[in-house]
């Protein structure tokens, strides 16, 4: 599968974004519900709640492809984005190092 930051310019801004903010921590990228739309998220682990990024769609799918492709682009495989998810709601702790 071809990287998804090379077929999206506005996802590899995205991902450089979230590299400069992020550096240093452990970061998955999510699609959380805005009003009746979709958007993006960084959840850190081990930190409550999710940072919005400002880049909205119309459905979940949309917003999930995204998120699912900048986290292949960062090394992320489900069992750690889902492990990073639930140390933002007060669960596990993720080990970071």
């Amino acid at each position: 599968m071809s990287d998804f930051t090379t077929t999206h310019l506005e996802a590899a801004i995205i991902d450089q974004s979230a590299a400069g903010v992020f550096s240093g921590k452990a970061y998955a990228f999510v699609a959380v519900t805005c009003g009746n739309e979709w958007q993006l998220g960084v959840a850190v682990a081990n930190e409550a709640g999710y940072n919005p990024i400002p880049k909205t769609f119309k459905s979940q799918r949309e917003a999930k492809e995204w998120a699912e492709g900048l986290n292949r682009h960062i090394g992320r495989n489900d069992e750690s984005v889902i492990a990073i998810i639930c140390s933002t709601m007060g669960g596990r702790r993720v080990e970071t190092v």
